[in-house]
């Protein structure tokens, strides 16, 4: 998984790349305590070019779905391809945060 954070205005986007599963997800777990250690509470989650997302990836996303709302922030997601938002809907992920086709339509949903 390759894992990048850059700020834009008050929030921060993050780029996943590859798989989320068990193997990675302590690594974008981190990078969330970190960022929201630091004050970032409005996370956008660039998912064009991940792979697969497994449980314990999921478990991450919710991890800084409570993390962002706890300090008054909130978390979106755009570039979600298909077979990852199947699992965000299977796993009823939807109803956490919003899944958004564009950079812009997610950053205008974290103002």
């Amino acid at each position: 998984m390759n894992l990048n954070a850059t700020p834009h205005g008050n929030c921060m986007i993050i780029r996943i790349e590859g798989r989320l599963d068990g193997n990675t997800s302590p690594r974008l777990e981190q990078e969330i305590l970190r960022l929201c250690e630091e004050g970032h509470h409005r996370l956008a989650f660039e998912m064009d070019a991940l792979d697969y997302v497994s449980s314990a990836g999921l478990r991450v996303l919710l991890l800084a779905v409570k993390k962002t709302r706890a300090a008054g922030g909130r978390v979106a997601l755009y570039g979600v391809g298909p077979a990852i938002r199947e699992v965000l809907e299977i796993s009823g992920f939807l109803s956490l945060f919003p899944v958004l086709g564009t950079k812009e339509e997610a950053l205008d949903s974290l103002a």
